[in-house]
């Protein structure tokens, strides 16, 4: 007989107002907000890359009481400890939890893209179990033979992170199926597949995943499509695989992988930046062909269970516009904390208009801003806007 898989262990106690991204994610499938139940909304996990990201999340958290969802990628962990992945887990994680010590909502902090394949990519989960309060265990991919990997390989990879992590608290994401797309130099793939209702229901047994990302049509970063097009996803499987997943355990919640949306805005105000400055990039065109995720497809993912969002690509684009617009303004400053917080402010935009696009709000306490009336604009000042 088959050893069951080790259940999340929910007596764990986390650094104060710290909790695991699981939890974060049940509470949006159930539609829980303070001591209520309503509408399931969605958990934005922001991949932070920088301090001003992690800065700024913080802020937009606090402002409208959301889950706070924190993302690190092997790359981004790199950046943090001056190519030492390890060191900037370290370095970041700390960072993160003095910062959660002193807020007023819960934050969960994930290991992104984590692989149990290669040999640093094993020591990055393992002090990742140390470090953070959940996993991804992407063992989907065999980057060498650039094909899926088996499904029996992928969740026997899987389900040893499972049995190293939740006994101590932490919860873990598998994937199932390929994304295409290119992120980072660390995440990217040339082809993808959708996920398989029948393995989706082998794996899930085999493995204990509470989280998964089911590959439905999404893509990793600026150019999920050709320009004009609509993405999209494909709905109907996703409703295919929650029925799956809830028959097995209805606290197993789905992820969005390569669901950034693009901003028309920020497009715009890129572009007109560049035309100041006589675009001496010739890069005007690679703004304009940027195609994102539509927002309407991501909320039918968000009624099929999908309740953590991967950001990533739209947060980029917004601190690059926010940075051409600070230069045109004026590019003589000596005092550099001029352009940061320009770039930061801009950041807390747009966290502040995904978290009300996917009704993370008011969960840990009142929003501190009229949400109704809130209107992402990269034109005017954060203080103008909230």
């Amino acid at each position: 007989m088959k050893k069951l898989p080790p259940k999340l262990n929910t007596d764990r106690k986390f650094p104060t107002n710290m909790t695991t991204a699981h939890a974060l994610c049940l509470k949006a499938k159930n539609g829980e907000k303070g001591n209520q139940k309503g509408k399931r909304y969605a958990v934005p996990a922001f991949n932070i890359t920088h301090f001003q990201g992690i800065n700024a999340a913080f802020k937009a958290f606090e402002l409208l009481g959301s889950s706070g969802l924190l993302a690190v990628s092997n790359s981004a962990l790199k950046h943090f400890g001056e190519g030492d992945a390890i060191y900037g887990l370290e370095v970041a994680s700390e960072y993160i939890t003095k910062k959660a010590a002193r807020s007023s909502i819960k934050i969960a902090t994930h290991l992104d893209h984590g692989d149990y394949i290669s040999e640093a990519g094993r020591r990055v989960v393992q002090a990742s179990v140390q470090h953070l309060t959940s996993v991804m265990a992407d063992n989907s991919t065999d980057k060498v033979a650039k094909a899926a990997m088996p499904l029996q390989d992928n969740a026997d990879l899987t389900r040893e992170v499972v049995d190293m992590a939740h006994p101590l608290g932490l919860s873990v994401e598998g994937e199932l199926g390929v994304l295409a797309g290119e992120e980072d130099e660390d995440t990217k793939s040339e082809f993808s597949t959708y996920t398989n209702p029948d393995e989706l229901d082998q794996f899930l047994q085999h493995t204990g995943v509470l989280m998964l990302a089911p590959t439905i049509g999404t893509m990793h970063g600026p150019n999920k499509g050709k320009p004009g097009s609509k993405v999209k996803l494909n709905i109907k499987l996703a409703h295919e695989l929650l029925a799956v997943a809830d028959k097995i355990n209805p606290e197993i919640t789905f992820v969005a992988h390569g669901a950034s949306t693009l901003y028309p805005e920020v497009v715009k105000y890129a572009v007109e930046q560049l035309d100041k400055m006589n675009d001496p990039s010739n890069s005007k065109q690679k703004w304009l062909d940027f195609v994102g995720t539509d927002w309407d497809q991501i909320e039918g993912l968000i009624e099929a269970g999908f309740c953590k969002i991967n950001t990533d690509t739209e947060n980029r684009q917004t601190f690059l516009s926010a940075l051409l617009g600070a230069i045109t303004e004026t590019s003589s400053k000596i005092d550099i904390r001029w352009y940061d917080n320009q770039c930061t402010d801009a950041l807390v935009k747009s966290y502040i208009q995904k978290l009300i696009m996917a009704g993370n709000y008011g969960v840990w306490h009142e929003p501190k801003i009229d949400v109704k009336k809130y209107q992402f604009d990269l034109s005017k000042s954060l203080s103008d806007l909230i």
